[in-house]
C-alpha cells in the first residue's frame, strides 16, 4: 500500500479503534463517524492519485452496504410518483423539462413519456446528474448542478427528487457554489442546510415566470428552522404550493418522511398553501384541493399533518384559550456545553478525589429524569447506578489547583481533550462556561412526551436537557405539573420537530413560545399524583388529571376529546413513521 493510502486510512483507524474514549463510548462513536469516513473514503479515491486502486475495496464495502446511495443523498422514487408529478407538471408538448438530479432517470422517462402523450415528436428534456456512470446511462448531463446552473436556461418545468445529504456531508466546493446562487436570489443559507434546501431554492430559479416546479422533498422543508426562509420564498414565488404527504407504503424504501411539493403560478380560485391527498394526485383529482393557510403562531408548517377539519378547530380554539407563552413566566436555555462530557461529567467514585468545591450536581439525560420532579432521593438513586452526577468546575489557574485535580487535567490533556473544539476556543480549555444551577429542566428530546421537571434538588443539567429559570420560582412546581395538558403538548409536537428514533425534539426558541396556563393553587393539589403517574409511565392519565384543572370551562367535553385525539395521532404519527422504517 503506498504512503498516500496509509495517510488517508490510518486516521480512520485511529477514529474506529476509539481510543480517546471509555468503551461505551466506542460504538456510538463508530455509528457517528461511519457516514464521514464513507465520504472521506470514496472522495479521496476518486480524486487523488495513485490511490484508487488501493482504495477500491473500502469504496466498494460501502456501495454494497448502501453507503453511496447515502454520500449521494440518493433516494429513489417510484415510477408510479414520478408519473403522477410529471402529469400535472408537464401541460404542453412544447414545455422544456429539467430534472436537476436525474440518478437513474424515473423523472426523465416520466417526462419523456408525458410529453410524447401530448404531441411532441422531439421531448425536450435535461437531466444533470454528478454520478459520472448513472448519467452515461441516463444521457444526463454529469456535472455538479450548482456549477451548470450557472450558464443554464430558463426552463417551463422542474421536476424531481434532489439528493438528501446532510450538512456535514455536503461537499464543501458544492456547497459555496449554491450558496452562492442562493445568496444572489437574495435568500440567507444556513450551513445546516441538507443538500436538498439549496436544490429547491435554485431550481426556482431557472424556471420561466409561469413555470412549475414538482419535486419530491424530504419532510424536514416543514419544520426545520433552516427552512424557515424557503418556505416564505415559495409562498411569495408562487400563487400555489400544493403539498401531499404520501403514505409509508407508496416509499416503502425510504427511510427518510418525504412530502410531494408541487408549485405554479395558475390563476385558479385557490391559491396559497394547499393540500391534497395522494390518491387524488395520481387521478389527477386537483378539485381536491384544500386550503391551509399556516397558522400565526407557529411558523412551521406542521399544520398539515392535520386534515382540514382538525385545522379548523386548532384555529377556533387558539384565540379563546388565550394562554400565555413560555417565555411570559421564564425562560428555557440550552444545558451546559463541557466539550466533553466523558471527561467534565463524573460519578461519585471519580469526584470523590477532588472535593466538593471544584463539582456541582448535574443531570446527564433524561434517563436521570423520572417523574416530573428531581428532588434528593432521585439524586441518591443516580448515585447508586453509578451514573455521571457531578460537573467538575474549575477555573483557577492550573498551579493553584489541588495536585489530583491537575494529575487529572494532564490526563485529559494526555487523551486531546484540551484539543477538542469547545475545550480549545476557551481559556482556560478546562474552564466550562455558564455552570449554573437552574429552577427546572425540559427534556430536550422526548420518546412519549415532553415533560417540565421541578428541580426540588437545585443541580445543572447538560445540553442534553434544557435548563430553565422562572421570573418567580416560588411557582415553579405549578408550572412543572401545568405543562403536562393536552393542548401544551399538542402545541409541542406541532412546534417541535421529529427526531432520529421517534423522538421529538425541542429546541429553546421553540419551546420559549409555548403555550403554558395559569399556574393556578389548585395545581399543587394535583402535583404529587401526576408526578406518580409519570413515573409509572400513565402518561395519558396524568394528562388527564391536568386537563381537569386547566382546560376551560367553554371547552366541552366532546371538544377537549377532539384535542386529545389530535394529539394522539400527532405522537401517533411520529413514532409510528420511525418503526415502519426499521
Amino acid at each position: 500500500m503506498s504512503r498516500t493510502a496509509k495517510r488517508l486510512i490510518r486516521p480512520l483507524n485511529n477514529l474506529r479503534s476509539g481510543a480517546a474514549y471509555p468503551a461505551s463510548r466506542k460504538q456510538v462513536r463508530e455509528d457517528v463517524l461511519n457516514e464521514e469516513e464513507q465520504l472521506y473514503l470514496i472522495g479521496k479515491a476518486r480524486t487523488m492519485p495513485g490511490t484508487a486502486n488501493e482504495l477500491q475495496s473500502a469504496s466498494n464495502r460501502y456501495h454494497q452496504n448502501g453507503a453511496a446511495e447515502k454520500v449521494l443523498g440518493a433516494v429513489y422514487t417510484p415510477p408510479r410518483v414520478a408519473a403522477a408529478l410529471t402529469r400535472w407538471a408537464v401541460r404542453s408538448a412544447s414545455d422544456k423539462v429539467l430534472d436537476p438530479s436525474s440518478g437513474e432517470g424515473v423523472f426523465m422517462s416520466a417526462a419523456r413519456t408525458r410529453l410524447a402523450d401530448l404531441g411532441a415528436r422531439r421531448p425536450q428534456c435535461v437531466g444533470v446528474d454528478v454520478h459520472a456512470q448513472t448519467a452515461a446511462a441516463t444521457g444526463a448531463v454529469c456535472e455538479d448542478f450548482f456549477s451548470w446552473v450557472r450558464s443554464a436556461p430558463k426552463f417551463d418545468v422542474v421536476v424531481g427528487n434532489p439528493p438528501f445529504i446532510r450538512s456535514h456531508l455536503f461537499p464543501e466546493g458544492s456547497r459555496r457554489l449554491a450558496f452562492g446562487e442562493m445568496v444572489r436570489m437574495g435568500l440567507k443559507p444556513s450551513r445546516l442546510m441538507s443538500t436538498w434546501a439549496p436544490f429547491l431554492a435554485v431550481c426556482c430559479s431557472v424556471l420561466v415566470p409561469t413555470g412549475r416546479l414538482a419535486m419530491v422533498i424530504p419532510e424536514e422543508l416543514l419544520h426545520v428552522g433552516y427552512a424557515q426562509e424557503l418556505r416564505e420564498f415559495l409562498v411569495r414565488r408562487f400563487r400555489r404550493v400544493i403539498v401531499c404527504l404520501p403514505s409509508h407504503e407508496i416509499f416503502q424504501e425510504v427511510q427518510q418522511a418525504v412530502v410531494l411539493l408541487l408549485c405554479d403560478n395558475e390563476n385558479a380560485a385557490e391559491s396559497g398553501i394547499l393540500s391534497i391527498e395522494y390518491p387524488a394526485l395520481e387521478e389527477g383529482d386537483f378539485d381536491d384541493l384544500t386550503p391551509a393557510e399556516p397558522w400565526a403562531w407557529n411558523p412551521k408548517w406542521t399544520h398539515l399533518f392535520l386534515t382540514a377539519q382538525e385545522r379548523r378547530l386548532v384555529n377556533q380554539w387558539w384565540p379563546r384559550l388565550d394562554w400565555r407563552p413560555f417565555r411570559a413566566y421564564g425562560r428555557v436555555e440550552v444545558g451546559v456545553v463541557t466539550g466533553d462530557n466523558d471527561f467534565f461529567v463524573l460519578d461519585e467514585d471519580q469526584a470523590g478525589a477532588f472535593g466538593e468545591k471544584h463539582l456541582m450536581p448535574i443531570v446527564g439525560g433524561a434517563k436521570d429524569l423520572r417523574g416530573i420532579t428531581f428532588g434528593a432521593n432521585d439524586f441518591r438513586r443516580v448515585l447508586s447506578e453509578k451514573r455521571p452526577a457531578f460537573l467538575l468546575r474549575l477555573d483557577a489557574p492550573v498551579d493553584q489547583l489541588p495536585k489530583p485535580i491537575r494529575a487529572y487535567l494532564e490526563l485529559g490533556e494526555q487523551r486531546n481533550v484540551h484539543i477538542r473544539y469547545k475545550c480549545r476556543i476557551r481559556d482556560p480549555w478546562y474552564a466550562v462556561p455558564s455552570a449554573w444551577e437552574s429552577d427546572a429542566l425540559l427534556l430536550r428530546q422526548s420518546g412519549e412526551m415532553p415533560r417540565l421537571v421541578h428541580l426540588a434538588k437545585k443541580c445543572t443539567a447538560t445540553d442534553t436537557v434544557h435548563r430553565v429559570t422562572w421570573d418567580r420560582p416560588s411557582l415553579g412546581k405549578r408550572h412543572s405539573v401545568s405543562f403536562m395538558n393536552t393542548w401544551t403538548l399538542m402545541a409541542s409536537e406541532l412546534t417541535g420537530r421529529s427526531y432520529g428514533g421517534g423522538v421529538l425534539e425541542l429546541m429553546p426558541s421553540e419551546a420559549n413560545r409555548l403555550p403554558l396556563p395559569e399556574p393556578s393553587a389548585a395545581l399543587d393539589d394535583i402535583f404529587e399524583a401526576v408526578d406518580e403517574r409519570v413515573r409509572s409511565r400513565n402518561f395519558y392519565d396524568a394528562l388527564a388529571l391536568v386537563d381537569e384543572v386547566v382546560m376551560p370551562g367553554w371547552m366541552s367535553r366532546g371538544a377537549r376529546q377532539s384535542a386529545e385525539n389530535i394529539l394522539a395521532k400527532l405522537i401517533k404519527r411520529r413514532k409510528t413513521r420511525y418503526h415502519a422504517n426499521h
